[in-house]
């Protein structure tokens, strides 16, 4: 019988601005202050993946996870995580980010419709972390940086047989965040949940151990290479809680799936 899982939330932007993709910070702090109020703890990449490998999977604890490296992170999520005193993942594609800092008091939310485009431009740095600020949120503990790819364009490379392409950019990305924050790297998500069995050889042989999909679903054994995550809606923290008491459990996500479907 499926046992206890560990919930993986997915975000991309907290901002003000737009829908689709975007969760407002008032909503973000909700789901944080219901959090701390029944008691959930939040989980680093290295916590995640020590409880998920043990035989008994503590209660309560979610791994918050946000794709792409978006500037809003930096200024409206970093700041509610730390007043809640919480941690989650971020998923960087390397190649979005620029190397110094930048001046954020007249920084302008965009939607991810606006903001997506210019990621590929030299006008980066306006939407996207830079690693200034990358190195403050993990230097600090919030936020635990990880891999999302080196330039967000895996998903081409399935649809080409372009496998060599895939490694390449892999080992970029690893290697690139290893030395700027002088870290181990072994979380990958990949770009637009894009993978294949052949991808997850790839990855593993290039040094990554947790591997997560777009999937939804729990994460209840130790298999670490197709990890389910749970996309968020811009809805208050008591539907988070009602999804993390059905994806904590196996069998509750078994069933809800399928009805679901």
């Amino acid at each position: 019988m499926p046992g206890r899982s560990i919930p993986v939330v997915t975000y991309h932007h907290i901002s003000p601005a737009g829908r689709g993709l975007t969760i407002s910070p008032e909503i973000f702090e909700d789901h944080l202050r219901v959090l701390d109020k029944k008691g959930w703890k939040t989980l680093s990449g290295e916590e995640f993946l020590f409880f998920l490998q043990r035989d008994e999977i503590p209660k309560k604890c979610v791994l918050l996870s946000f794709d792409d490296g978006f500037a809003d992170n930096y200024i409206y999520a970093y700041p509610i995580l730390k007043k809640y005193n919480m941690k989650a993942l971020l998923f960087v594609a390397t190649s979005f980010i620029e190397e110094k800092g930048r001046e954020r008091n007249n920084f302008i939310p965009l939607s991810h419709r606006e903001a997506w485009p210019l990621a590929f431009t030299e006008r980066r740095s306006e939407v996207m972390c830079t690693w200034d600020e990358l190195k403050e949120m993990e230097r600090n503990r919030v936020f635990d940086i990880q891999s999302h790819g080196h330039t967000h364009r895996i998903p081409q490379y399935f649809k080409e047989d372009k496998y060599q392409e895939i490694r390449e950019d892999l080992i970029i990305s690893k290697k690139t965040l290893e030395e700027k924050l002088s870290k181990v790297v072994s979380h990958l998500a990949w770009p637009k949940g894009n993978y294949n069995q052949r991808g997850i050889i790839i990855a593993t042989e290039v040094g990554f151990k947790a591997l997560y999909t777009t999937e939804r679903g729990p994460n209840t054994n130790k298999n670490l290479k197709m990890l389910k995550r749970l996309p968020v809606k811009r809805r208050d923290g008591r539907w988070l809680l009602r999804r993390l008491a059905i994806y904590s459990s196996g069998l509750l996500s078994k069933l809800y799936l399928s009805v679901r479907i």
